[in-house]
């Protein structure tokens, strides 16, 4: 009895606020005529009108009878905090009329502190910054009309369903070819907002989208022809990383105790003059240059100051992204090189453009994760090896400065047990020391075999990547690892002109004593095939000639 009773005095309330419906209150609320908020009834916000007609002072309607969640979450935000009530921006009578937005308020922001306020206005909403952001991405469309122009597979070149910087500036060239620079491209920033009514005192930083991606995580391309093709895009092409003053105790300036001062010594760019106080060696050379001459360049167009890594760090992507700032058609104009992409890929513009820059080839360890590789860092081997290990001490073991087959072997092997995972040894070719002249032009003229052979620069200069505590230490490593190391331990690993055994190495084979002989064999590693057949050839001559001699001594 007692709950039922206890049902009746609940939907009392109910029963009479649903029993007084909307027209008796429009017949003197005229100006409510075409109220409209969702499905809700005038007395449902009204509750406390029992009857009609009802008292003249009613009580002000919460939002929160129905948004209770909303509401809480406005409470966190900066216009709650401003004393903004909820009918400052929303008309509760007519929901879909007199819309407000951020501008409706704030009409004179001017962003000066915005880099780019112009171009961050055009695509973004105020919310991205403003707002509490979930994941979010960006869509790159282009238009070419009804031309399918554009295939799958001249655009993913390495076929691994994503578009890289390099295949990024390939699709450029080919827009420009075929359409002449009368395609439509299209940029859109998508952002998914955990809430609108919540808004934040203070915007997200510049290294939120810049730095650490925690904006806009991914991007996708979509090209539309006759039929539309898409395809995700490295975030990175679109949203460059920005210096950060947190990190620049850590990049080569910092770590030399370089003020931000001792080149910031006023509000005027940076121009050479500041550059030539330090570096001015390097200018001499490259004040005599087609770069230097002509104008087109200051060294902060080529160098960014501020950078983490130091030259040789950098990957062959970011040293010619240096480059193809300025020469954006880079791939169109040496469509006359053998395999263009794969070439852009390994090697930057500084291998040819500069013949007295220092080539180097260069390993490094990676280990694979998830079926992607990455390089070994030093806090994997400090896990397996001990605390403040020096990995050098641990390659080199005779301490004579240079890296041999029998070292090199033995850390890989004793890493990629204790590690307990697929280790692997990754090669690239590398300027390790640029000279700052890079005018060097007609390169159809170039012979293949300046680096297709066994006599190439690279060979003579041989480095392996070694990690350490606080930096990356780069030691000598003798070139005969390369021939005697299995090939199935390499990645991005391509022999140019070691197929054939030297003469010298086999004379060298020929003089060492007993007990070095083991070593020299093993280095040879597949040119042992073309040993073995030379020493086989030289003993069927020798048989033969044996033979002969025989033959003719009995005759006698």
């Amino acid at each position: 009895m007692n709950i039922l009773l206890s049902i009746l005095i609940i939907l009392c309330p109910l029963l009479l606020h649903a029993s007084i419906p909307n027209e008796d209150c429009l017949g003197c609320h005229e100006k409510f005529a075409e109220f409209k908020h969702g499905n809700t009834n005038c007395s449902q916000c009204h509750n406390d009108i029992s009857s009609l007609p009802h008292e003249d002072k009613l009580k002000r309607p919460l939002c929160n009878t129905c948004h209770g969640p909303v509401v809480e979450k406005y409470k966190k935000s900066i216009h709650s905090k401003k004393n903004l009530s909820c009918k400052d921006c929303h008309n509760t009578h007519f929901t879909s009329k007199d819309k407000k937005n951020c501008l409706s308020c704030h009409k004179d922001i001017t962003h000066k502190r915005l880099p780019a306020a112009e171009r961050h206005l055009k695509y973004m909403d105020c919310l991205v910054c403003h707002g509490k952001t979930h994941q979010g991405e960006m869509l790159i469309d282009i238009n070419t009309g009804k031309k399918d122009i554009v295939k799958k597979e001249a655009i993913d070149r390495d076929r691994n369903g994503l578009i890289d910087h390099i295949e990024w500036d390939n699709l450029q060239s080919i827009l420009k070819k075929e359409l002449k620079g009368k395609e439509e491209i299209k940029k859109h920033y998508l952002v998914k907002i955990e809430d609108s009514h919540l808004i934040t005192k203070t915007p997200v930083t510049c290294k939120s989208c810049h730095n650490e991606k925690t904006v806009f995580k991914k991007a996708r391309l979509t090209v539309k022809g006759k039929i539309a093709l898409s395809i995700p895009v490295d975030i990175n092409i679109f949203i460059p990383e920005l210096p950060s003053i947190e990190d620049y105790r850590h990049t080569v300036h910092g770590k030399k105790g370089i003020r931000c001062a001792d080149c910031h010594i006023s509000e005027e760019a940076i121009s050479d003059d500041t550059c030539i106080k330090c570096h001015k060696s390097i200018y001499g050379i490259y004040k005599d240059t087609a770069h230097s001459e002509k104008g087109a360049t200051q060294c902060t167009d080529c160098h960014n100051p501020h950078h983490v890594k130091s030259y040789k760090d950098l990957n062959v992507y970011e040293r010619v992204n240096i480059c193809v700032r300025c020469h954006r058609d880079y791939l169109g104009k040496h469509k006359w090189l053998p395999n263009t992409i794969l070439h852009f890929r390994y090697l930057e513009c500084t291998s040819c453009h500069s013949p007295g820059s220092k080539k180097s080839m260069l390993f490094s360890f990676v280990v694979r994760d998830d079926d992607r590789t990455r390089p070994l860092q030093y806090h994997d081997l400090e896990r397996v090896f001990g605390k403040d290990v020096k990995m050098a001490d641990m390659i080199d073991t005779n301490r004579d400065g240079m890296v041999l087959y029998d070292e090199l072997i033995d850390f890989f092997n004793e890493a990629k047990k204790r590690l307990n995972r697929e280790l692997f040894i990754k090669s690239s070719i590398i300027v390790t020391n640029p000279y700052h002249n890079y005018s060097q032009k007609n390169l159809k003229n170039k012979v293949c075999n300046e680096c297709h052979s066994e006599d190439a620069p690279f060979y003579e200069s041989m480095l392996i990547s070694v990690p350490e505590k606080t930096n990356v230490v780069y030691m000598p490593i003798k070139k005969t690892v390369l021939s005697a190391f299995p090939t199935s331990i390499f990645i991005d690993m391509c022999l140019l002109g070691e197929g054939k055994i030297r003469p010298r190495e086999i004379s060298a084979i020929i003089k060492a004593n007993w007990k070095d002989k083991p070593r020299l064999i093993d280095e040879l590693g597949f040119k042992l095939i073309d040993f073995i057949g030379i020493t086989i050839a030289l003993i069927i001559l020798a048989g033969i000639a044996i033979h002969i001699i025989l033959r003719i001594v009995v005759k006698k």
